[in-house]
């Protein structure tokens, strides 16, 4: 607004909104309204003050003075506001945190065959559907123990504490006020700061979260196949050592025939005292193996109670006999593609890659800080303002822990790569060691077993017919219990196999195999081509945004690899 003529001459705008600056210049003198305390406000003109609050009305006549008002906002202002909506918007809609409780139960239902149930802490309980009475099956102890074993319910909080870490990684941070009271002449002053950079930083640390989420539920995966492996390897030497003390009592029982035989021989005057010592002693041996045998079966007894987490129950565990083999032999190749596919620690390794990346972004913008700031007071005017607070990136640009966290990418990529060749030296030997027991186990009963039967059958009968001796009868005898008992250390050493063969693959084999294709595609999540890292960064993780003044000899210098990508989630 311009006036001109005899009264005052304005030079600039008065807005309708609230005056935010006034500088009235005159020739004597000039007042600042924003500096200027009350008692000296009151000593100014009438019309100054009118002016300042917006009602200032020309006077008609006067000596000309001239004023100059700046009530505009700043350009900078403008932007600062833009600037905070705009990190508003970015903030709420930023990710939210991905979390599925129900990840492992559903999983080693899907690998293992057998459900999941919690027990409470303190508990030791059934699942439905299994009786202890008529017998307890492979799979109805791994069931027991991954409901009852406190070691795996205990680790299953931690997917717990990383939902707790999800949550809080997608919270914002609280804004800061600062409340000057009016006392006296002062004015009031209150300032609100708000962070911004929570709002930009908040998406990235989302998706830190969620893949740590991830990574935790593959590895509590992995944890209750571990566990699985362990329970079938003691159920295999519960089972074969009962059947060994089957086969000691019939030892017994064999040579507690012959040496009847030798006294009745005695008797007859067919033999001498000295071979019915040898068959007294060989009874008195047969026993005391019968006593070991018993108390091998009460020790692998007890082993597999504390892996199923019955250690408080009084019901003996009686295994089921030991099946004979009947799972075909499985191509290695294939045995080693579907073990990638479904191997939980090589996906949880896959994750903390994932992770490890997001962490390398972020670590790029932790120097960030900034503040909007928010300043009212409470003067006659009831002033309002708006600004920025940041730090001037200088001096630290978070430089070390750029460098930190992409070497934390090389080792996890290392890290990944170790679990591989892991899988595939696992494979490769519970799948040979099976085909050695199952080709062993043939020979035993297919081939030996018979003839030694037979064998046993006609000595035992020239024996008694006083035709042969008691030195060929007791050959016969301990090669008959010897192959016997390689038998079942062969049925045990094909059960172990299997167990390891089944837990490096990563699923439970007898149900048949999985489908790869299908399988990768629920395990692999989409990838984002915006997140998703160059070939050159996979094989310099440190080339990205890097300070000029970082010692280039200190790069991770990781060979390119088939398998080196970076596992992304959705949002």
């Amino acid at each position: 607004m311009r006036t001109a003529g005899r009264g005052v001459r304005v030079v600039g705008v008065i807005p309708v909104v609230r005056v935010r600056r006034v500088l009235l210049i005159i020739p004597d003198w000039a007042v600042d309204l924003e500096t200027t305390n009350v008692p000296e406000r009151r000593k100014l003109p009438a019309c100054v003050l009118k002016l300042a609050s917006g009602t200032f009305t020309p006077p008609k006549t006067g000596k000309p003075r001239m004023v100059s008002i700046s009530t505009t906002r700043p350009f900078w202002q403008t932007c600062a506001v833009a600037l905070l909506v705009a990190t508003g918007v970015v903030g709420c809609k930023s990710p939210r945190p991905c979390c599925d409780p129900g990840l492992p139960s559903r999983e080693l239902a899907c690998r293992t065959g057998v459900t999941l149930q919690n027990v409470a802490p303190c508990q030791q309980g059934l699942p439905a559907g299994v009786v202890l009475e008529d017998g307890l099956s492979e799979d109805e102890a791994v069931q027991i123990a991954l409901s009852n074993n406190s070691a795996f319910q205990a680790t299953l909080a931690l997917l717990g504490m990383a939902h707790g870490d999800a949550v809080q990684a997608s919270l914002l941070m609280n804004p800061q006020l600062v409340a000057y009271l009016p006392a006296g002449a002062k004015e009031g002053q209150y300032t609100l700061y708000a962070p911004i950079e929570s709002y930009l930083l908040r998406p990235t640390r989302v998706k830190v979260a969620n893949r740590e989420y991830r990574r935790i539920g593959e590895t509590l995966v992995q944890n209750g196949l571990d566990l699985a492996r362990n329970v079938r390897v003691a159920y295999a030497d519960l089972a074969v050592a009962t059947q060994q003390a089957e086969l000691a009592r019939e030892a017994l029982q064999i040579r507690g025939e012959v040496f009847d035989v030798t006294e009745k021989r005695l008797q007859d005057g067919d033999i001498s005292e000295l071979e019915t010592i040898t068959a007294k002693v060989d009874r008195l041996n047969a026993k005391a193996a019968a006593g070991v045998q018993d108390q091998t079966v009460a020790i692998t007894e007890a082993r597999l109670a504390t892996l199923i987490g019955l250690t408080r129950l009084t019901t003996p565990l009686v295994p089921l006999p030991m099946a004979a083999p009947s799972l075909p032999m499985l191509d290695e190749q294939q045995l080693i593609d579907q073990a990638f596919a479904c191997r939980p620690d090589y996906n949880a390794a896959k994750w903390t890659v994932a992770a490890a990346s997001q962490r390398s972004r972020l670590a790029r913008w932790l120097f960030l800080r900034m503040d909007g700031v928010i300043d009212v007071r409470s003067d006659p005017g009831n002033r309002t303002g708006g600004g920025l607070r940041f730090d001037l990136p200088i001096f630290n640009r978070n430089e070390g822990g750029v460098i930190r966290a992409d070497w934390e990418i090389n080792a996890a990529m290392h890290a990944r790569d170790a679990i591989a060749d892991q899988i595939v030296a696992d494979v490769r030997m519970s799948i040979r060691s099976l085909r050695q027991a199952s080709d062993n186990l043939r020979v035993l009963e297919q081939e030996v077993a018979p003839a030694l039967v037979e064998s046993l059958r006609i000595s035992q009968k020239g024996f008694a017919d006083g035709g042969t001796d008691y030195l060929l009868v007791l050959t016969t005898t301990t090669q008959y219990l010897d192959t016997k008992a390689r038998i079942l250390d062969q049925k045990a050493a094909y059960a172990r196999a299997l167990a390891e063969l089944e837990r490096a693959v990563g699923c439970h084999l007898k149900a048949g195999m999985v489908n790869v294709d299908k399988s990768m595609a629920v395990v692999d999540v989409e990838r984002d081509e915006r997140d998703e890292p160059s070939t050159d960064e996979l094989r310099n993780p440190a080339a990205e945004a890097e300070p000029e003044f970082v010692n280039k000899a200190a790069k991770p210098n990781e060979k390119p690899k088939d398998q080196a990508e970076m596992l992304e989630s959705t949002d």
